[in-house]
C-alpha cells in the first residue's frame, strides 16, 4: 500500500531530498544537483519563491520512500487557473505515480487551480521538461534527466503531452552553413552594433540590464514569468564559480542590449563524481570540453535583422577558439520554427534530445 505523506518534519526532507540518489544509483549518467538541491527551497538562493509557493509530498511503503512530487503555484504565472507539478521521482510502479499525481493535483484544486503542468524544478523559470529522447547522451549540469519509463507512467495516469522542447548538440567539426554566415556577416554591419561581456563582478547591475532584457525576449513564451533584478543577480552571481565572462555577452546596438548569449562550460562531469565523494573534486576530473549555450535571446525588433545568426556564429566560433568541442543549444520550442530553422542551419543534422511538457486537468 501507497502511503503519501506531506513534507514537513527534518526526517521526511531529508528522504524526500535523497530519494533521487536511490532512484538512479545504478544510472552511471545521473547528474546530482549541488546539496542535493536543498538550495532550491531557500529564499536566500532561490529568490523567485518571493511569488512561488509549493508543498513537497513524499509516497512511502512501509516507511521507505519509492516516490516524491512537489505541487506549485506561482503569483506571476499569466494564466492563473495553471498550477505546476515539480520534483517528480518515482520507482517504476504505476499505482505510486498514480497516487503522486493525485496528491499534487488535490492540493492545486484546493487553491483553486483547474490545470497543472510540468514537470519543472520550481517554476518554468527554471529545469523544466521530461527527457524522453535522448536517453544515450550524458547530461549537462542543471538539465532535466529521467529514466526512460516516466513518460510512460505519466501518460498512463492521465498525463497529456502539452509541448516539446529540443536541445540541439553541435560538434565541433561540423561546418556552419554558408547562409548562415551571409545573415551574420549583414548583421554585423548594422550601424552601432558591438558586443560586450557581462561583468560577473557586479552582478546586481548587470541583474537588472539582463532582467530587462530577459522579459523582452521571452514574452510570448510558454510559462513565461517576468524576471526582476534580484532573481536575475542571484542566477548571474550563481555562473562565478565557473563560468568564463567571455562566453556571456550582449550583442548591443547604440548601446542598447539588443541580444544576449551565456555559454557555460559543463560541470556536469565533477557533480557525477561528487557521487563517490563528499566534495566537490574540481581538481580531480579533468576540465569538460563541452559547454551549453543556456540563453540565447534577441528583442523582437532585432530579429529579422539577423541578429539570431550573428549571435549563434560568434558562438560557434568562440566555443572553437576556447578548445570546446560539444555544446548543447537548449532548450528551443517545437513550435518556434524560425529560432530551429537557424539553429539546424548552424550545427548540422545533428543529435537532439527532446523533453516534453505534460497536462493534467485537475478533477
Amino acid at each position: 500500500m501507497v502511503e503519501i505523506v506531506k513534507v514537513s518534519k527534518p526526517k521526511e526532507w531529508r528522504l524526500f531530498l535523497d530519494l533521487p540518489q536511490q532512484i538512479y544509483r545504478r544510472d552511471p549518467l545521473w547528474t546530482p544537483l549541488p546539496g542535493k538541491g536543498q538550495q532550491l527551497f531557500q529564499m536566500q538562493t532561490n529568490p523567485i519563491l518571493r511569488h512561488v509557493r509549493y508543498e513537497c509530498f513524499l509516497a512511502l511503503e512501509k516507511g521507505v520512500p519509492v516516490g516524491r512530487i512537489a505541487a506549485i503555484t506561482d503569483d506571476l504565472l499569466p494564466d492563473q487557473r495553471v498550477g505546476l507539478f515539480g520534483c517528480f521521482e518515482a520507482v517504476n510502479r504505476s499505482q505510486v505515480v498514480q497516487e503522486l499525481l493525485r496528491a499534487a493535483a488535490s492540493d492545486l484544486k484546493n487553491k483553486g487551480k483547474k490545470q497543472m503542468q510540468g514537470p519543472v524544478t520550481m517554476n518554468t523559470s527554471q529545469q523544466v521538461g521530461l527527457l524522453v529522447e535522448g536517453f544515450q547522451i550524458p547530461p549537462q549540469a542543471y538539465m532535466p534527466y529521467n529514466p526512460p519509463y516516466y513518460g510512460e507512467l505519466l501518460e498512463a495516469n492521465g498525463c497529456s503531452p502539452l509541448l516539446d522542447l529540443y536541445s540541439y548538440l553541435w560538434d565541433g567539426q561540423i561546418k556552419r552553413a554558408a547562409t548562415l554566415k551571409a545573415v551574420a556577416r549583414r548583421a554585423a554591419r548594422i550601424p552601432g552594433i558591438r558586443w560586450r561581456t557581462i561583468n560577473l563582478n557586479d552582478p546586481w547591475r548587470e541583474g537588472q540590464r539582463f532582467a530587462e532584457l530577459h522579459n523582452k525576449t521571452m514574452t510570448n513564451q510558454w510559462g513565461f514569468v517576468p524576471m526582476n533584478q534580484e532573481e536575475a543577480a542571484a542566477f548571474l552571481s550563481g555562473l562565478r564559480t565557473y563560468a568564463d565572462p567571455e562566453l556571456l555577452f550582449y550583442c548591443e546596438v547604440n548601446g542598447e542590449a539588443v541580444g544576449v548569449c551565456l555559454m557555460m562550460p559543463d560541470t556536469g562531469p565533477q557533480l557525477r563524481a561528487t557521487r563517490r565523494s563528499d566534495f566537490f573534486p574540481l581538481f580531480q576530473v579533468p576540465r569538460s570540453r563541452n559547454l551549453r549555450v543556456g540563453v540565447l535571446g534577441v528583442i523582437p525588433e532585432y530579429r529579422r535583422r539577423g541578429i539570431v545568426a550573428l549571435l549563434i556564429d560568434r558562438a560557434v566560433q568562440l566555443a572553437y577558439k576556447k578548445g570546446y568541442r560539444r555544446a548543447e543549444l537548449s532548450l528551443i520550442m517545437a513550435g518556434n520554427k524560425e529560432m530551429n530553422s537557424i539553429i539546424t542551419s548552424a550545427v548540422g543534422n545533428s543529435e537532439k534530445k527532446v523533453f516534453r511538457i505534460y497536462q493534467k486537468a485537475v478533477d
